[in-house]
């Protein structure tokens, strides 16, 4: 069995692996923490430089003493930092001071010629929410050509470990109704542009943005926008620039396509999956029909005694495998079949039950525990929990397990198997359809959110249409042969003659001898102490101290009180439990695309310490 979860457990890693594969989404490290806010502000300037507000929100899991960000400065002709500041937990903003101690609530700043990082100084405990702000200029971050002005800049670089979450980036030009104005942008296919000429602005807004994925932006706008920019050059650049982008627009293009074609193909797959699995379904049942049985007319109470064994009496009742109860009512059987005594003795806490043998046991998982726990012919039921504590073989359970299969054995023989199996196949089918209905609508988001719902609206009434079908059929068909019907119809009757035991007068149905053949069956069914209690107020203390009851001693005598079929289970419950086994195309303004188009800051990034 762990073999086999340990197999299926390899196919599902592949699987998701391969799923991750064809959906282009990238595996994330793990880290306590997460980012589920980034905005960046970007005024350029007329001179060409711009000053950015860069603000995020982190959610922390763990401890941290700060958190660290990274702007990368090549390609730029510096930076200066104008304040950074920090809340916690919707508190009040704060601003951080510079110095090089390392206190709460300061920073350090590190600037070169190739990057300018942060190391912010703020404790932060699980749960709580820090929103950090840095707030700094930039110089050249624009070009101005000979034909067009432009700005080529990875806003969002590959340094940032963890996904970024509700991602919104601003560049605002210093004009407005700028007609000429175009924006692309490269990074995850999902994201958006906008680009509003009559505000001279452009917005960049993506869901997620995955771990070490950086986001560029590229614009191209009038030199006059920009006119005081001292970053100039006399070559032109815009028609190379709508090359270069038209290039990457088609580019991306093709790889959403296929990336949908791939997404359409799954959900496709998913729903002539479930198709197929309700045609072959309707399929096979055609081929094989249940066998019909007439039921007997259900008999209310019946006062006699079953004509097989408290076990299979008890397994044809429950429909399942016998447990302890029912081996427990075989040992009272033994008792009754003069195979063996039961006596008690009194113990610490609780009564001692002692076994001795006194002929050839029927009862195979008795036979085998005095053969290989006792070597004398007592066996007390506190040796059986302590071999079975020490048992790392887990023996104790194939002992059992090797009886509850003689058992089977034995029910099998009033059981229609065909019918049986019928009825766990419409289960089965049942948890078939509603896993792929799960399939379909899982891959339905694949397309869209609203295909997704339609689908778990459509498979959700097909799931449950069908488990209303294989209830309706598991309820019918008769697992039973027309003997097993007449037996179990038998078996029935006798339990709730039991049950409803106050009710009659037991002395009157039938002397203690038969009683005594009795109470193994009502322990079986977890009714023993009920039965044992009428049975004195019946027939009388006297009487049942005659020595014609053998259980007198168990149930009545001077450990009255103690119930002992739930001795019985509860111990062998206790031993089997401690035997365990050791184991755009046009050139046009667009939308994101991938590839990247040599813009600057691709080293930016940032996280927590």
């Amino acid at each position: 069995m762990q073999l086999t979860k340990r197999w299926w457990l390899v196919v599902m890693s592949l699987v998701s692996a391969w799923c991750v594969y064809l959906l282009g989404v990238p595996l994330i490290a793990h880290a306590d923490y997460t980012i589920n806010h980034y905005n960046v502000h970007i005024d350029v300037q007329k001179n060409g430089n711009a000053k950015v507000t860069q603000a995020m929100t982190y959610e922390f899991d763990d401890d941290y003493h700060g958190v660290f960000n990274v702007q990368d400065l090549r390609g730029l002709k510096g930076a200066q930092v104008e304040q950074v500041t920090s809340r916690l937990n919707q508190g009040k903003s704060q601003i951080a001071q510079a110095n090089q101690t390392g206190a709460n609530n300061t920073y350090q700043l590190t600037k070169t010629s190739k990057q300018m990082r942060f190391k912010l100084y703020r404790q932060v405990s699980d749960g709580d929410q820090l929103q950090v702000t840095y707030r700094y200029r930039l110089n050249g971050v624009v070009t101005n050509y000979a034909d067009t002005a432009e700005l080529n800049w990875k806003i969002i670089g590959t340094g940032w470990d963890v996904a970024l979450k509700n991602v919104k980036l601003t560049v605002q030009l210093p004009a407005k109704k700028i007609t000429a104005l175009q924006a692309w942008t490269h990074g995850p296919l999902a994201g958006q542009t906008q680009v509003n000429r009559q505000a001279g602005r452009v917005v960049m807004t993506v869901a997620r943005n995955p771990a070490n994925q950086f986001v560029e932006s590229h614009l191209v706008f009038p030199t006059s926008v920009t006119a005081t920019n001292s970053r100039t050059s006399s070559k032109k650049r815009l028609a190379a620039v709508r090359k270069q982008e038209a290039a990457l627009a088609k580019a991306a293009n093709q790889r959403r396509q296929r990336r949908q074609l791939i997404r359409r193909v799954i959900y496709g797959a998913a729903v002539g999956s479930l198709m197929m699995a309700l045609i072959g379904i309707w399929w096979w049942l055609r081929r094989h029909p249940a066998n019909r049985h007439q039921r007997p007319i259900p008999i209310n109470h019946s006062f006699e005694v079953p004509a097989v064994t408290p076990a299979v009496a008890q397994s044809l009742w429950r429909t399942r495998r016998p447990d302890t109860r029912a081996l427990a009512a075989e040992i009272l059987q033994a008792a009754a079949n003069r195979e063996l005594t039961i006596t008690t003795e009194p113990g610490r806490k609780q009564p001692i039950v002692v076994l001795t043998k006194l002929k050839p046991l029927t009862n195979s998982f008795l036979a085998t525990c005095f053969e290989k726990v006792t070597a004398s012919e007592t066996l007390t039921l506190s040796q059986l929990k302590a071999f079975g504590e020490k048992d790392k073989q887990g023996r104790l359970n194939d002992w059992f397990d090797d009886w509850q299969w003689s058992v089977d054995q034995e029910v099998t023989d009033y059981q229609d198997m065909n019918n049986y199996a019928l009825t766990r196949n419409w289960l089965g089918f049942g948890w078939l359809i509603t896993v792929l209905s799960l399939v379909v609508t899982g891959t339905g988001w694949l397309i869209s959110p609203k295909v997704s719902l339609v689908s778990g609206a459509v498979t959700g009434i097909v799931a449950v249409a069908f488990w209303i079908l294989a209830l309706t059929k598991y309820r019918q068909i008769a697992i039973n042969t027309d003997e097993g019907l007449i037996l179990v119809n038998q078996i029935n009757g006798f339990r709730q003659m039991l049950k409803d035991i106050g009710h009659f007068n037991t002395a009157e149905i039938g002397d203690l001898v038969l009683w005594e053949a009795i109470l193994p069956y009502a322990t079986a069914f977890g009714l023993a102490e009920t039965v044992a209690a009428k049975l004195q107020v019946d027939f009388g203390t006297e009487a049942l101290a005659s020595g014609l009851l053998i259980y007198y001693p168990l149930f009545y005598g001077d450990l009255g009180g103690l119930d002992l079929s739930g001795t019985l289970g509860d111990s062998l419950s206790g031993a089997l439990s401690a035997s365990s086994t050791a184991s755009s195309p046009s050139g046009d303004s667009g939308g994101f695309s991938g590839g990247s188009s040599g813009g600057f800051g691709g080293g930016s990034g940032g996280g927590a310490f």
